[in-house]
């Protein structure tokens, strides 16, 4: 069978608590993944953003807490400081944490500049390995999380 390739599963939905699977891997195939998210957090509330990849268990992958008002993605941030100033740059890539920064659903009036994308680390998954989000302590006021990646026979 062909090659997948593209956003292999996404997810807006979480519960306090309770761990969400984004994407298993098929029966008979593998995949070499990267994850992406961005969280608009709440005002009042800190929360904390767990990622679990391929693991056996229940065991994190990443784990940041954040506190209320503290947005959170995948991407580069814009710097003062290269030649022109507030340029992206890609040795910034990384986990961006930074209060009142992310307006998801707004499209106009927004000050704040940032780029979502994937992290630039590969995984590499076997059949029936998922990737997972669990969120604890409070939701944020919204998130999306991607996988992106290429899935072909094992």
């Amino acid at each position: 069978m062909a090659a997948k390739i593209g956003i292999l599963g996404e997810s807006t939905v979480g519960t306090v608590g309770v761990t969400t699977t984004v994407y298993t891997v098929p029966a008979d195939k593998a995949s070499r993944i990267r994850v992406l998210w961005v969280v608009e957090a709440h005002s009042s509330t800190k929360y904390q953003f767990n990622v679990k990849i391929g693991s056996p268990g229940t065991e994190n992958t990443i784990h940041i807490p954040a506190a209320a008002t503290q947005d959170m993605w995948t991407g580069i941030n814009a710097q003062a400081t290269p030649d022109p100033a507030l340029s992206f740059t890609s040795d910034n890539i990384g986990v961006q944490i930074e209060a009142d920064q992310v307006y998801l659903t707004t499209n106009t009036n927004q000050p704040q500049m940032w780029w979502i994308t994937p992290l630039p680390h590969d995984y590499y998954l076997a059949t029936g390995d998922t990737v997972q989000i669990h969120v604890a302590e409070a939701l944020p006021t919204d998130f999306l999380f991607q996988v992106h990646g290429v899935e072909d026979d094992a």
